[in-house]
């Protein structure tokens, strides 16, 4: 886990890199938390496997928050149907807020891109070239920024 968390890190500048492991730890952390409180909360057998199970799907937001949020809800079927429910709908309002609220915030803060570039990029990479697309998003959105920001904007301002 350590060494996969290092290779995302290394796609954000030095500078922000420190910043980004701090915020991306505490999400992780939160979620699994979240989701084992959950899990023991509602009866859900071996707790801590969604748990972590969830923190490691996490690393790519956006795209896999669905697919944990169905094995989790898929292990909760096996306590009741009602429970079942109650787990989708929990990660549903959950996975909305984090992937539409924080994780975006976060990301402003952390590769100093606005939430909607970020939002964006991911949706349009995943879509165009599943989780290898989300996961290259962000810093291909980062460097079309870049691009924009030194050579484009400067050349219209001047005209």
């Amino acid at each position: 886990m350590p060494a996969i968390k290092q290779s995302c890190f290394r796609f954000v500048a030095v500078s922000h890199r420190e910043r980004l492991e701090g915020v991306a730890e505490e999400i992780m952390n939160r979620i699994g938390k979240f989701t084992f409180g959950w899990c023991a909360a509602t009866g859900v057998p071996y707790a801590a496997a969604p748990g972590i199970f969830t923190a490691l799907m996490d690393m790519i937001p956006i795209v896999v928050s669905t697919p944990a949020g169905i094995v989790v809800s898929l292990v909760a079927l096996s306590v009741s149907l009602p429970v079942a429910i109650a787990t989708a709908v929990f990660y549903l309002v959950f996975r909305v807020a984090e992937d539409y609220l924080i994780v975006p915030r976060a990301m402003k803060f952390a590769v100093d891109v606005h939430p909607l570039v970020t939002i964006r990029a991911v949706l349009v990479g995943g879509a165009l070239l599943g989780i290898i697309g989300a996961l290259a998003a962000i810093p291909a959105g980062v460097a079309v920024g870049l691009v924009l920001d030194e050579y484009v904007f400067p050349k219209k301002e001047r005209a």
